[in-house]
């Protein structure tokens, strides 16, 4: 086991125990409700944690054929990737659009390109991803090779 994996389990366990502490502390109605929400968010980060650690660069580490728990696995996180970058590029362009519909001033035409810009950005980050290297460049390459080790059609 690498550092990488430990680090990433590590804090994928301290996610899961704040999550399991916020659902069993005692409160009042109104800190139950924002318990809840908080522990569910600290279940999807350690998802995502073990995500990191175990499954994301599979395709590098492992060329061996993904088993169904990892097909499953980066199958949803897809899908919640998608959905997540999609509906904030919606909520960007509705900004804009607002922008546009109550007639664009001079000082908010940079506001307005920030957020179509942005919404382009995360529409292309929901549909391909993000590659090994910081820049966009390799984006394509490692959304093919994913597609190809899990059987992917879209």
């Amino acid at each position: 086991m690498n550092g990488h994996k430990i680090i990433c389990g590590s804090l994928a366990g301290g996610c899961a125990a704040g999550a399991i502490g916020m659902l069993v502390a005692e409160g009042d109605p109104v800190r139950e409700v924002a318990n809840r929400f908080f522990a569910g968010v600290g279940v999807l980060l350690a998802l995502v944690f073990v995500w990191a650690g175990w499954w994301d660069d599979a395709a590098d580490d492992n060329k061996a054929a993904a088993g169904r728990a990892e097909r499953t696995a980066a199958t949803g996180w897809l899908w919640l990737r998608r959905l997540a970058c999609w509906g904030a590029a919606c909520v960007a362009w509705l900004m804009a659009a607002t922008l546009l519909a109550d007639g664009l001033q001079p000082g908010q035409v940079p506001g307005f390109l920030m957020a179509v810009a942005l919404g382009a950005m995360l529409i292309r980050a929901g549909l391909k991803g993000f590659g090994r290297k910081r820049g966009m460049g390799d984006d394509a390459a490692v959304h093919a090779e994913r597609r190809k080790r899990y059987g992917w059609w879209f």
